[in-house]
C-alpha cells in the first residue's frame, strides 16, 4: 500500500510528517510571482508612427499601458511575462472612428441597440469613437455602465438662433407649402441636447455648459456666422477645447472656419458653401433650400473651382482636419437606388450631387495636403447593413481616393487621434510606451489590401482582450 498518495501532496504536509518522526523538516520555498507583463510576440508591428512594419517583433504590456514595442532586441521579454505568439499575424494600433452618432431615443428611452452597436464596434477592432453631437451627459452616463465598449469622446452640439426658432415659416415646393418645425425641435425629440448661441452671449459661458455635460470639445452645427464662430474658437480653446463643425454653418464657410481658428470640418459635400456669397448664404436657412442649392452647384467640375482649391490650400496650412464622411453618402445613395417606387425628390437629387461632388473635393483635399482624419458618421440605430462604418470609409479612401492602405490606416489610428485632441492625441493612436493598451490582432496584412481589416483574431482595449464572437454573442471576455 502506497504511504503517501503522490495526488496532492504538498511540501507543507511532508514536513508536518517529517516532524512527527523525529526528521529535519524541509524549509519551505514559495514559487516566484509570475512578471505582471504580458509580451505579444513574433507578430509584424505596424505601429502607426509611420515607420515601416517590424518583423518578429515584441510588444510589452503591463497593466492598461504599452511599455514597450519594436524588434526582440528593443524589448527584452521579462523571464516570467505571460507571453502571447502571435506567428505570423500583424499587430495594429486599435482604430479610431472620429465621427459617431450614438445616443437615439425611442419613446423616450434609449434601446439596447446602443449596447450591441458598441459591442460591435469592439468587434470589428474599433477601440475608440468620437461621437460628434448628442447628449453628452446621458450618453458618457449609458457608457459607463457597459462592460464591453470602444472609448467613448462627446462633443456638445452648438448652433444659432434660427436653428431654434424659424417660426415654422413655409418652403413652397412642386407639392405646395411645406411648413417644417425648427431643426433643434427633431434633434430634441431623439434625446440631444443642442445649446443655442446668440451673438450677444458669453462664450465662455458656452464652453462652461458643454464641459459640465461631460463633453470634451464644441461641434458648430449651424446657423453661426464668422464672428460667431471665431468666438466660440477663442473660448474653448483657452479652455483646452478643441473645436469642429460642419464644412458649411450656414452662413459661415469652410474657409473662414479655418481662418477662426477651428480644429476641423466635417462633411465634404458641404464645400458647396464656398461656391455662394456671404450674403447668399446667409438666406439658405431651411434644409430643404440648402439641398436644393448644393444639388444646383455641387457637380465634379465644381470642386476644381478655384474658391474651393483655395479654401483646401488655407486649410493645409492651418492644419485643420477634414473628415469628409464619404461612406454616408454612400448609403444614402444607395438607399435611393433601392427603392422600387422611384418618385423623384429634392433630397435624392441633393444626396446624388453630394456624393460625386464630396468624392471629387475630397480627392482635391489629398492632393493639396489637407490633414485627414476617417470619421463615418455611423449612427447606433437602424439595419446594420444600412449604417456607414469605419471600413467602409477606409475602403472608400483606398479605392475611390487612392489613399495608400497605410495612409488609411494613419488616418484611422495616429491621425484620428490627434483629430480628436486632448487625451486622444497623447495616449492612443499609436503603439508606443505610454500610450493605453489598445491594440488589434489581424490573421492577414492590412498593407496589402485594406479589406484584411476583417480578419481579426483579437481586440485589446486597455490591456484587456476580447474575441470579436465573443463580443457579438454577449459572452464575457476571457
Amino acid at each position: 500500500m502506497q504511504l503517501f498518495p503522490t495526488a496532492g501532496f504538498s511540501a507543507l504536509t511532508l514536513t508536518l510528517v517529517l516532524g512527527a518522526c523525529g526528521g529535519s523538516p524541509l524549509p519551505l520555498r514559495e514559487a516566484p510571482a509570475p512578471d505582471p507583463t504580458v509580451a505579444i510576440v513574433r507578430a509584424t508591428l505596424w505601429d502607426g508612427t509611420g515607420r515601416g512594419p517590424v518583423s518578429n517583433a515584441v510588444t510589452l504590456i503591463r497593466g492598461d499601458r504599452i511599455l514597450c514595442a519594436g524588434s526582440a532586441g528593443e524589448c527584452p521579454v521579462p523571464r516570467r511575462a505571460r507571453i502571447i505568439d502571435a506567428n505570423g499575424q500583424w499587430l495594429i494600433p486599435g482604430l479610431i472612428d472620429s465621427h459617431v452618432h450614438l445616443l437615439f431615443l425611442t419613446a423616450g428611452s434609449a434601446t439596447e441597440e446602443l449596447s450591441l452597436d458598441l459591442r460591435d464596434l469592439l468587434a470589428q477592432g474599433v477601440t475608440s469613437v468620437r461621437d460628434m453631437g448628442t447628449n453628452p451627459a446621458e450618453l458618457l452616463a449609458r457608457v459607463r455602465i457597459l462592460e464591453a465598449t470602444p472609448r467613448v469622446y462627446a462633443m456638445q452640439l452648438v448652433a444659432g438662433r434660427r436653428f431654434f426658432f424659424n417660426g415654422f415659416q413655409g418652403t413652397r415646393t412642386a407639392r405646395g407649402v411645406v411648413f417644417r418645425q425648427p431643426p433643434a425641435m427633431t434633434m430634441q425629440s431623439l434625446g440631444w441636447t443642442p445649446i443655442m448661441y446668440n451673438s450677444t452671449d458669453d462664450p465662455d459661458s458656452i464652453v462652461a455648459m458643454a464641459r459640465e455635460a461631460g463633453a470634451m470639445g464644441l461641434k458648430l452645427y449651424a446657423q453661426l456666422d464668422r464672428e460667431s464662430v471665431t468666438k466660440l474658437v477663442a473660448a474653448a480653446h483657452r479652455a483646452g477645447m478643441p473645436v469642429w463643425g460642419h464644412a458649411w454653418v450656414q452662413p459661415a464657410s469652410a474657409l473662414e472656419q479655418a481662418l477662426a481658428g477651428q480644429d476641423g470640418v466635417v462633411h465634404a459635400a458641404g464645400f458647396a458653401g464656398e461656391l455662394f456669397t456671404a450674403e447668399e448664404r446667409d438666406t439658405l436657412v431651411s434644409d430643404g433650400i440648402l439641398q436644393v442649392a448644393t444639388a444646383e452647384v455641387a457637380t465634379v467640375g465644381a470642386a476644381h473651382d478655384p474658391r474651393i482649391t483655395d479654401a483646401l490650400d488655407s486649410m493645409a496650412r492651418l492644419g485643420t482636419f477634414f473628415e469628409p464622411t464619404l461612406d454616408a453618402t454612400k448609403h444614402s445613395v444607395a438607399y435611393f437606388n433601392a427603392k422600387r417606387r422611384h418618385i423623384p425628390s429634392e433630397q435624392e437629387e441633393y444626396v446624388r450631387a453630394a456624393f460625386g461632388f464630396g468624392m471629387e473635393v475630397t480627392r482635391e483635399a489629398v492632393r493639396r495636403g489637407v490633414r485627414i482624419s476617417a470619421g463615418s458618421d455611423h449612427v447606433a440605430y437602424g439595419p446594420s447593413n444600412e449604417r456607414a462604418s469605419l471600413f467602409g470609409e477606409l475602403r472608400l479612401l483606398v479605392d475611390s481616393i487612392s489613399l495608400t492602405p497605410s495612409a488609411a490606416l494613419l488616418a484611422a489610428t495616429r491621425d484620428a487621434a490627434r483629430a480628436i485632441g486632448g487625451e486622444a492625441a497623447q495616449r492612443l493612436g499609436t503603439i508606443e510606451p505610454g500610450h493605453y493598451a489598445d491594440l488589434v490582432l489581424l490573421s492577414k496584412n492590412p498593407l496589402t489590401d485594406i479589406d484584411n481589416l476583417d480578419s481579426v483574431e483579437w481586440i485589446m482595449k486597455s490591456g484587456r482582450i476580447w474575441r470579436p464572437g465573443q463580443l457579438r454573442s454577449g459572452i464575457a471576455s476571457r
